[in-house]
């Protein structure tokens, strides 16, 4: 039954899967009681969510979005700054330990997928405005251990110069690229080590409704979010909300299934252990 949602996945489109249809559908057929749809799988849903922000990104409106970035940025930079330096050094811990080679493998994808894209002729989408950058990048330069800056600019600034970009705007790459990015994205977060993970997300969280102050100005961002990508159609929106919510529920799913495997290795762990100690009285007592 597995195979039969592995065989809908758009990354197979190209391939023929006539046979396997016919026997998916004969299993349906005969299942009881009538089995249900299985849910999307991960990858499934990450090309879904990604194909359905396209029109979305597509459309955001290079007058109206940088402004709204830095209303945005201003709250988390209205944070005391020590303390914003803080989480920012345990969010670098969070990329820091991601291993070597799972960054060459993500710059890969980012290379082919802006490997055609030229800034003077490509769809460009707006950055935050740069001195909102800056100002985030002094508060780190201050705050951040230097050691930790230096390794993460080793592992990811090949990254970022392989992107296609301005100073106000980003290249984006065709929605077949995209896809794949968002996926090589995605082994990228499987990697972060869950205790840099813990660390950033047990300190941040309390840090945000602690600090970040809920003013008149902050509160009509809500509606200046509405505006953004104003271009796009309401269909366009509500494919990319359903979409959305389909990967949040991929998303706990394989977390579930992913944390239950560990707990599953760990009583094996622990059996075996065990075991070895018991096999080890047993040959010091003969």
């Amino acid at each position: 039954m597995k195979a039969c949602g592995r065989a809908a996945s758009s990354l197979a489109s190209t391939a023929s899967h006539a046979s396997l249809a016919t026997l998916c559908s004969a299993a349906l057929l005969t299942a009881a009681p009538p089995a249900q749809a299985l849910p999307p799988t991960i990858e499934e849903a990450i090309v879904e969510a990604t194909e359905a922000s396209y029109p979305i990104i597509k459309a955001l409106d290079a007058q109206a979005f940088p402004p709204f970035a830095a209303q945005v940025g201003k709250i988390l930079l209205d944070i005391d700054q020590p303390k914003l330096g803080k989480a920012m050094e345990l969010g670098i811990d969070i990329f820091n330990s991601v291993p070597a080679d799972t960054v060459t493998t993500f710059n890969g994808a980012v290379k082919s997928a802006f490997a055609d894209q030229k800034t003077a002729t490509c769809n460009l989408v707006p950055l935050p405005p740069t001195s909102t950058v800056d100002r985030f990048k002094a508060i780190a330069s201050t705050n951040v251990d230097p050691a930790k800056l230096k390794a993460f600019g080793a592992s990811w600034t090949p990254v970022i110069n392989s992107l296609s970009k301005t100073d106000t705007g980003i290249c984006l790459p065709p929605v077949a690229k995209l896809d794949e990015l968002s996926l090589a994205q995605a082994d990228v977060g499987r990697a972060f080590g869950r205790p840099e993970l813990k660390r950033f997300f047990d300190y941040s969280g309390p840090l945000l409704k602690g600090e970040a102050r809920l003013t008149d100005e902050t509160l009509s961002l809500l509606v200046a979010a509405k505006a953004q990508a104003a271009d796009a159609t309401t269909q366009q929106r509500l494919d990319f909300q359903k979409a959305t919510k389909k990967l949040e529920a991929a998303s706990k799913r394989e977390i579930n299934k992913n944390l239950r495997a560990r707990d599953q290795a760990e009583v094996q762990a622990k059996a075996a252990a065990k075991k070895a100690e018991a096999a080890a009285r047993v040959a010091a007592a003969s």
